[in-house]
């Protein structure tokens, strides 16, 4: 969002076709959310308004294009985990195709998930 980015612990870029990108910043007091790109929400409720910004875009036709963690040197330096085997088939919940997210975030949890790309459905790839 800014060329100083110190302050962000995590991003995560938001696209849909017909509109520009959205982007979504956690600072790393673990509180404020800004939003570059949306309806200009901000909020201090850290992860849970992640969650629902996400939840909020991601009903409206945006997709997660990327999330990352911004100042964690091990995560910059390392490449990207190749799609691990077992993918399902079709969403169980919407029958919608699935998609691989290396990163994962939900309230208590980050990790490699198989997303839904209708309903969200998910499922982390290991226990």
């Amino acid at each position: 969002m800014t060329d100083y980015d110190e302050h962000v612990q995590h991003t995560w870029n938001l696209t849909r076709p017909d509109s520009d990108g959205v982007t979504i910043d956690l600072w790393t007091d673990g509180y404020t959310v800004r939003v570059d790109g949306g309806d200009g929400e901000a909020s201090e409720t850290g992860r849970k308004a992640v969650e629902e910004l996400l939840e909020k875009y991601t009903a409206t036709g945006y997709r997660i294009a990327s999330s990352y963690a911004v100042n964690d040197p091990v995560a910059l330096d390392e490449e990207p985990e190749a799609e691990p085997d077992g993918r399902p088939e079709k969403c169980p919940e919407c029958g919608s195709p699935v998609e691989y997210e290396a990163s994962h975030c939900s309230d208590f949890r980050e990790g490699e998930a198989w997303l839904c790309t209708g309903c969200r459905w998910g499922q982390y790839v290991t226990a």
